[in-house]
């Protein structure tokens, strides 16, 4: 198109120029007597870039990117052309553009759910026409806009058809997944034989009317109130379990604490009773020791008085390998006789235990002495304190 207007006005200006100039030079033929050779040069000139802006300018044809011409030869689809520039004689052929980039129909209509809901749907369809085919859309269609009638009745169909198989409901919770039904079916039915590309079909907007809209809405706040008796009936449930939980635990361990009580005061009355019975045997004991002792004492004096010596034996009835206050402690009163040790008869050891009692009135006494068992041979075996 630059082109034709650029050819066209400077063959305008050529023609006012050429035309200039044969006045110019009529005018001093007029006056000066000029050749007129130089008139009727310019005036042709003049006519001649008339023919060119006639016939050059409308026989060049351009094409621009993102466009396809459909050649029509004395009204007869010849051929198409792409982007570019063409010279083709105009009184018998025409060029009608067809534009190939992303077109978009804007759908609005009103159908049918399932249920026999009335849903209004508004869509956009975009679609870019098929280049190479751009002169049979010229031969059975004639324009764009019979082609894009005939697209959107398809299309209306189509969407009709989709949202009929679906109850109102399901348009609500499914739009992504009927968008998307919506738009498969559409490019499936138009793709098959209209020479175009659909590129995509999206659901603008869906409207419902005001009294099934109002229905939902009550539907939803009576769904949201039975949730939130669910959920409290659960909570209520949940802090029961809990409850019963604790009043078990609770029983549990007030059963093992009677239970562990109960345990250690058998194991202190145990403990204790041990304690008192050890306790028992350390008095024995020590009553047992300090008896031996006096014992002793008192044989050890008994030989001292009379002059004397004693020989200690010590029996084991309890075979232990220690000595032990269960032992059994005998004393021997010898008396030195020559070279030998003689036992001390039991005459002498009435008369040396008579010089014993006389010996203890002048000492501090409490008047007990061991109980003993006297031999025959002087022997004397003590039995208890």
């Amino acid at each position: 198109m630059a082109i034709k207007v650029t050819l066209f006005i400077v063959f305008i200006l050529l023609i006012l120029i050429f035309v200039g100039l044969a006045i110019w030079r009529g005018y001093k033929k007029v006056e000066d007597d000029a050749p007129v050779w130089s008139v009727i040069l310019f005036a042709s000139l003049a006519v001649v870039m008339i023919f060119c802006t006639v016939l050059i300018p409308g026989n060049i044809h351009q094409v621009s990117t993102g466009e396809v011409a459909v050649v029509r030869d004395m009204g007869k689809v010849s051929g198409t052309r792409e982007a570019g520039v063409y010279w083709d004689w105009y009184f018998t052929k025409s060029y009608e553009m067809y534009d190939t980039k992303v077109r978009e129909i804007k759908i609005d209509t009103q159908t049918y759910s399932k249920d026999n809901q009335i849903i209004t749907v508004q869509a956009d369809l975009q679609y870019t026409l098929d280049s190479a085919q751009v002169d049979k859309i010229a031969t059975e269609y004639g324009s764009i806009d019979k082609l894009e009638s005939k697209i959107t009745s398809i299309a209306l169909d189509n969407i009709k058809a989709v949202f009929a198989q679906n109850s109102a409901t399901d348009v609500i919770t499914n739009r992504a997944s009927i968008s998307a039904n919506v738009s498969q079916t559409v490019s499936n039915s138009i793709d098959k034989g209209y020479y175009v590309n659909v590129k995509t079909i999206v659901l603008t907007n869906i409207d419902f009317t005001d009294d099934f809209e109002a229905a939902v809405a009550a539907k939803v706040a009576e769904e949201q109130k039975k949730q939130q008796a669910l959920i409290e009936q659960e909570r209520q449930l949940a802090e029961a379990e809990n409850n019963k939980k604790i009043a078990i635990a609770n029983a549990e361990a007030e059963a093992q604490s009677a239970q562990l009580k109960a345990e250690a005061e058998a194991e202190v009355a145990r403990i204790k009773a041990q304690a008192d019975q050890d306790v028992a045997k350390i008095e024995a004991d020590t009553a047992l020791y300090a008896g031996q002792k006096n014992a002793a004492i008192a044989i050890q004096k008994l030989a001292g008085i009379n002059g004397w010596s004693v020989i200690t034996i010590t029996e084991d009835p309890n075979n232990t390998p220690n000595e032990s206050l269960d032992d059994i402690i005998t004393y021997k009163l010898v008396k030195y006789v020559g070279d030998n040790y003689v036992a001390v008869t039991a005459e002498e050891l009435a008369v040396g235990v008579n010089k014993l009692m006389e010996a203890y009135k002048y000492e501090a006494w409490d008047g007990k002495l061991p109980t003993y068992q006297m031999g025959d041979t002087g022997t004397i075996t003590v039995v208890t304190p």
